[in-house]
């Protein structure tokens, strides 16, 4: 299997995994919701809390002459878009896929907005708001009682990758907006009225037991996805940490071919890049051996080294790239410190991801100083701290709580993986990492480890 199909599977099953969470996490709505509004708006800030949907927005179809499509219920971004364009489940397709799933009571699905009519007055509106696809799957449900439309409308959703929306996708809409209808209905106390009869009594249980099933089906799913992610994480940590050292071997290789290509060859500056090529393919070794450390159940390997000797190591291997950038570095090292055990490389990876991470806030600042800061000191529990601070343009406090998750990034060319990989080695260490806005509007990125971490 190629690299394109593996890391395609790996995104199919993390999109599984996305896909099983949300099921599970309606599911309990379903049976905690107290009232209609509550369960429909519920049920969209689900949809749309992980990094798949940007908007999700619930309609309800009105008999009036428009046949107006009624928002009852919307969550995430650019909800101002359901403000500037009219919603109608008339006879006019030009009013958009929900008017047209409720129309025609199946799903419609818009894989690239780009590409679609022009004449369509919610192209542009959806263009605007950073929308590229949609789908959108029909609400209905009938009375228990006289067997007639009780209810018609659309569920929505909307994002911004393109071509997101496959047939799985429709599936799982699709089930999710049928069980949606089902919940609103007995929320209406339709349900409720027809449990005096035994019949729908043992429907109603039936469904229960069905909702159940699908439940432990998806924790199922959900413990196979996460064994595939697991290797997934692995893969990527590899190739995100393996990236530094292999550009320095190139950058070195090609300085050695400039000394050696000058009319009179400097064999001095030659001998010294070679020299840095063979450290830097050792020092690529130990990352993998580092890396595959953190998946073995016996441990890794530990030994007692100076934090601040570590920190000096990994600022003198960033040297060019911090100063490529115009950044003026600043430390301030305890003195007070002693030896921990920690792995060496495993430590220099974190510290390494926190200061080219800084670097990279800090590339596209004009109007201030760059200046980058690495701490070291024991804090008042007696734990080593180390903090890094830019000068960068800051996190935005919607990301702090999601910003060491897998593949989660801010970066238009980040894999997300290097502050997971961060997280995970400092616990690994029995220490915690977290993150925070300066207090200059740039970033703190700081970590605690125990005098006795790892050992």
């Amino acid at each position: 299997m190629s690299n394109d199909e593996t890391f395609g599977e790996h995104a199919r099953a993390v999109r599984l995994g996305r896909r099983q969470r949300t099921l599970y996490r309606c599911n309990r709505m379903f049976f905690q919701a107290r009232s209609e509004q509550e369960l429909l708006q519920a049920i969209c800030q689900i949809l749309v809390s992980g990094d798949e949907l940007r908007l999700a927005w619930i309609g309800y179809c009105e008999d009036d002459a428009e046949k107006t499509l009624r928002p009852v219920a919307r969550a995430g971004r650019g909800v101002d878009f359901l403000k500037e364009v009219r919603m109608s489940w008339g006879g006019d397709d030009r009013h958009g896929p929900a008017g047209m799933a409720a129309r025609t009571g199946e799903a419609c699905r818009i894989d690239d907005f780009e590409a679609g009519p022009t004449a369509c007055p919610w192209r542009a509106a959806a263009l605007a708001h950073g929308f590229d696809a949609c789908i959108s799957v029909p609400l209905a449900a009938h009375s228990h009682r006289t067997g007639d439309i009780d209810l018609r409308g659309a569920l929505t959703l909307y994002t911004a990758e393109r071509g997101a929306f496959d047939e799985g996708a429709i599936e799982f809409y699709a089930e999710l907006a049928a069980c949606l209808a089902h919940a609103v209905t007995g929320l209406r106390g339709d349900l409720a009225g027809a449990l005096a009869n035994d019949v729908t009594a043992l429907r109603a249980a039936e469904e229960r037991r069905r909702a159940e099933d699908a439940l432990r089906k998806a924790r199922v799913d959900l413990a196979r996805v996460m064994q595939m992610t697991a290797m997934g994480e692995m893969a990527a940590s590899i190739a995100h940490e393996i990236n530094q050292p292999l550009g320095a071997i190139v950058s070195n290789g090609n300085a050695g071919l400039r000394w050696l290509a000058n009319a009179d060859p400097d064999l001095e500056e030659a001998r010294a890049a070679l020299k840095r090529i063979v450290a830097d393919g050792y020092r690529a070794s130990e990352v993998i051996s580092g890396i595959r450390s953190m998946f073995k159940k016996d441990g890794q390997v530990t030994a007692p080294h100076d934090v601040n000797d570590l920190v000096r190591e990994v600022l003198r291997l960033v040297r060019g790239e911090v100063a490529g950038h115009g950044i003026s570095v600043r430390t301030e090292l305890s003195g007070e410190l002693m030896p921990i055990p920690v792995n060496r490389v495993q430590l220099q990876q974190v510290i390494a991801n926190l200061v080219m991470n800084a670097v990279d806030a800090m590339s596209a600042v004009a109007d201030r100083a760059r200046v980058l800061r690495v701490k070291t000191a024991v804090n008042d529990s007696r734990q080593l701290l180390i903090t890094v601070e830019d000068t960068g343009t800051g996190i935005d406090p919607s990301d702090l709580d999601r910003i060491f998750d897998p593949f989660y990034t801010t970066k238009s060319h980040g894999m997300g993986m290097g502050l997971s990989i961060c997280r995970s080695i400092i616990e690994s260490h029995k220490g915690r990492i977290w993150a925070a806005r300066g207090a200059d509007g740039g970033a703190t990125f700081a970590f605690e480890l125990p005098a006795g971490s790892a050992g």
